[in-house]
């Protein structure tokens, strides 16, 4: 057995795991902008190239898998994937990173949705052509997220100061949090903080506020919890496959009230589908995929990988 690279690509870290002859041989986190500047895809792709060999002592991958935040697409996977292929002759595939959890859990076909930093669900169409719904960034949507969680949690504050209503629990902590003089002016606090990633990190403060008594927080939580079912129903309705939906990412898999609500919205939307959350890191799932190709097995829906630099066609693989 070569050496199988997988590499999970998240909004806010990087998580990269090697595994040679059924022994890890590495298995690091980096924060993603360390290397990816998402200015220049050929530097990046450069650079995701140059850790993955500097982790692995300089040893070239037999299979390398990645799941990208940002590929949200057939088109931007098959770029990135091709971008790659140029740089190292390993077996290659790149897809969404919310497509790693299936794999992860066991699953060949269903919905991956991930609620992390930002929120996004994924499948295939019986075509085998990607399917996304979300994923619009904190400030049009990605419900369900820290950062869209925070961004909802501001909004319901500033209704409850509209209503006349004294500053609860919730704002009190993100008026502090955020650090500005007095809550007219979180929006523009919010604005300051600049990425996703730092507004994001105030959510843990809005399911505190929760377990501390706050309706309005509590609140904010039904509503996007609702509202990242709605996000994974439209795909049930545009003809994915299977009958079950992995849920992972970091706030997800860490805020139980949030799995509550999303699983209990979802089994009422669309009760032939099974809901499960993910315990084991997204990454297994690149791993679990990068063996499957060095096998030569069909990977069912999921798109061709390139080899030595090729694109292979399903046959062409199987002579491999």
């Amino acid at each position: 057995m070569g050496l199988h690279v997988g590499v999970d690509v998240g909004g806010t870290k990087t998580h990269i795991v090697a595994v040679a002859d059924g022994t890890v041989r590495f298995d690091v986190t980096l924060p993603t902008a360390a290397w990816r500047s998402r200015t220049n895809a050929d530097a990046d792709a450069a650079a995701l190239v140059l850790e993955v060999v500097r982790q692995a002592a300089g040893d070239t991958p037999e299979v390398l898998v990645v799941g990208s935040h940002g590929c949200d697409s057939d088109a931007e996977c098959t770029a990135l994937q091709q971008r790659l292929a140029a740089l190292l002759p390993s077996m290659i595939l790149v897809l969404n990173d919310s497509e790693l959890l299936l794999p992860a859990a066991g699953k060949q076909d269903g919905i991956s949705v991930i609620a992390g930093t930002g929120s996004i669900a994924v499948s295939r169409d019986g075509n085998g052509a990607i399917m996304a719904s979300g994923g619009w960034g904190w400030f049009l949507g990605d419900e369900g997220s820290a950062s869209g969680i925070v961004r909802d949690a501001a909004r319901a504050m500033r209704a409850s100061l509209d209503r006349g209503e004294a500053l609860d629990a919730l704002g009190q902590s993100l008026v502090a949090a955020i650090g500005v003089g007095n809550p007219a002016e979180i929006g523009h606090g919010l604005v300051k903080a600049g990425s996703a990633a730092r507004i994001g990190s105030f959510c843990p403060l809005v399911f505190a506020a929760a377990d501390a008594g706050s309706v309005i927080a509590q609140a904010v939580i039904d509503e996007s919890g609702r509202a990242l079912a709605e996000t994974v129903l439209r795909l049930i309705e545009r003809g994915a496959r299977g009958n079950t939906v992995i849920a992972g990412g970091g706030v997800i898999t860490r805020q139980p009230r949030l799995m509550r609500v999303f699983s209990t919205a979802l089994l009422a939307m669309a009760p032939d589908w099974d809901v499960a959350v993910l315990r084991e890191p997204p990454v297994t799932g690149a791993i679990v995929l990068a063996a499957k190709l060095a096998r030569g097995e069909a990977m069912g829906r999921l798109p061709q990988p390139h080899a030595a630099g090729k694109p292979q066609q399903e046959r062409e693989r199987r002579a491999i």
